[in-house]
C-alpha cells in the first residue's frame, strides 16, 4: 500500500486500477471468450453468486437452495472469493461452492450454461462476461431513489467504490432480467438501459421465505428492526445515528425497556455497523446473518428511511415506521424516483418527537396503516404469493428467450 501510494506522489499520471481494468478488460477477457469457443458446454451447469462475491445471500440464494434441495437434474455450484462462505456452503451442499478465481472457477465458468447474478458481474468473482453464457439477472429490491444510469457517473462511482468500472461496462449485458412488478420493469428498465422483454415478472425467490411465515409473533418482548439504506462506505456519519440524529443511546434505552422490546440495528452491507452499550440494542452485520428476510420475520416492525427492504417486508403485514430525518439533502444528493409521500405508506417521522410516538404506536396497535401498506405491496410486488421460485426456475430451464 505504501508503495502505491509513493508511486502516486512521485508519478501523477501512475493509476493502478487503471493498469488493473486494462488488463482486466483487455487480455484476460480475451482469453476467455477464445476458451469459450473451446470448451464444451454443459448446459444444466448453472453457476450462482451474489454480493460482489462476499456473501451467501439475496435472491441468488434463495434459488440457488431451491434447486439443491428440489431439482438434481440442474448442477448448482456456488461462485464466491470469502473463505468463510466457502466453508459455509460446502458444509451444506458438499462439492457445490468453489473460490473464484481459480483455476477451477474459470473451468466450471467456461463450461457453464447459465449465470444467476443479484447485484452486478461483480458476482462472478472476476470472471469476465462471454457472450457464450446467458445470464440472469435477479436483482435485489424495486429501487426509491435513482440508480445505475440515471445517477451521474461520480454518484455510481461512489456506490460502486473499485468495482464501478465494472459494473457500468456489462450492467446491460444481461439476457433476462427477473423482477415483481410492472413498476419495477419500468424502472430498471430505464435504469440499465435494458429492452423491456427482456424482463420476466416472477416475484423474486427470496420473498417465498416470507409468505410461509405471515403469521404474527406471540412473544413478550417485541423485536424493532432498523435497516437503514446505503449512504457511504465504511464508517461514516449516518453509520453512527440511532434511527434520528437528535436519539441518545440512553433515550432509546429507556424507550426500550419501557415497551418491553428490543431494536436490532442492520447496516447496509458495504457499511459499518458499531457496538453499543445497552443491551437491548444489537447490531447485526451481514457477516453475522446474510439473509435479511431471517431477521424479517422475528421482528414486530420495521424502521427505515429510504431503503427498498421495506417492500419485502409489507408481506407480512407488520407496522413499518419511516424516518427521513435528512430528506432534502438525501434527495438532492440521491434523487428519488418520486415525492417522498408517494413511495411509502404512512407513518412518516421526521421529528423525535413523532418517531417515538409512531413506535409506540406501532408496537400497540400493528393494524393501523394495515390498508396503506396492502395498496403499496400491490403496486411493488403485484399480485405474485409464494412460488418464486419454482417460477424462475421454470423460465431458466426453458430455451425460449
Amino acid at each position: 500500500m505504501k508503495g502505491h501510494l509513493l508511486l502516486k506522489k512521485i508519478l501523477p499520471f501512475y493509476s493502478p486500477w487503471g493498469v488493473y481494468w486494462a488488463l482486466y478488460f483487455g487480455p484476460w477477457t480475451w482469453l476467455f471468450r477464445a476458451l469459450s469457443w473451446l470448451v464444451p458446454k454443459q448446459d444444466n451447469l448453472f453457476i450462482f453468486g451474489s454480493n460482489e462475491g462476499k456473501h451467501y445471500s439475496d435472491n441468488s440464494r434463495s434459488l440457488f437452495e431451491y434447486i439443491q434441495n428440489n431439482d438434481n437434474s440442474i448442477r448448482a455450484v456456488w461462485f464466491t472469493n470469502n473463505r468463510d462462505v466457502y466453508r459455509e456452503v460446502e458444509e451444506k451442499y458438499p462439492g457445490k461452492v468453489v473460490m473464484s478465481p481459480s483455476l477451477k472457477a474459470s473451468f466450471l465458468y467456461l463450461r457453464a450454461g447459465q449465470a444467476i447474478i443479484s447485484f452486478g458481474y461483480q458476482d462472478m468473482c472476476k470472471m469476465p462476461w462471454i457472450p457464450s453464457i446467458t445470464v440472469n439477472q435477479l436483482w435485489h429490491g424495486v429501487p426509491l431513489k435513482k440508480i445505475g444510469l440515471l445517477r451521474a457517473k461520480n454518484k455510481t462511482d461512489e456506490d460502486y467504490g473499485e468495482t464501478a468500472r465494472l459494473f457500468l461496462q456489462w450492467c446491460g449485458n444481461v439476457d433476462r432480467f427477473f423482477v415483481t412488478s410492472r413498476y419495477e420493469k419500468e424502472c430498471l428498465s430505464e435504469a440499465f438501459n435494458i429492452p423491456q422483454d427482456r424482463f420476466e415478472i416472477t416475484g423474486n425467490p427470496r420473498n417465498d421465505l416470507l409468505y410461509l411465515n405471515k403469521n404474527p409473533l406471540d412473544s413478550d418482548t417485541k423485536t424493532i428492526l432498523y435497516t437503514p439504506t446505503f449512504r457511504e462506505r465504511g464508517e461514516g456519519e449516518h453509520s453512527r445515528v440511532l434511527l434520528h440524529p437528535d436519539v441518545s443511546e440512553g433515550q432509546m434505552h429507556e424507550f426500550l425497556e419501557k415497551n418491553q422490546a428490543k431494536l436490532i440495528i442492520r447496516p447496509h452491507w458495504i457499511t459499518e455497523g458499531r457496538v453499543y452499550k445497552s443491551d437491548r440494542i444489537e447490531t447485526v452485520t451481514h457477516f453475522d446473518e446474510p439473509h435479511l428476510h431471517n431477521l424479517f420475520i422475528k421482528s414486530d416492525v420495521l424502521v427505515t428511511d429510504y431503503s427498498s427492504a421495506y417492500i419485502d417486508w409489507l408481506i407480512l403485514d407488520r407496522p413499518v415506521v419511516f424516518t427521513p430525518y435528512d430528506l432534502e439533502e438525501y434527495s438532492e444528493k440521491n434523487g428519488l424516483l418520486d415525492d417522498y409521500e408517494n413511495l411509502v405508506p404512512p407513518p412518516i417521522s421526521t421529528t423525535l418527537e413523532d418517531l417515538f410516538i409512531d413506535l409506540g404506536s406501532a408496537l400497540e396497535n400493528p393494524q393501523k396503516y394495515s390498508e396503506e401498506r396492502n395498496q403499496m405491496k400491490i403496486k411493488y410486488l403485484g399480485p405474485w404469493g409464494y412460488g418464486a421460485s419454482e417460477r424462475v426456475l421454470s423460465i431458466l430451464k426453458s430455451k425460449n428467450f
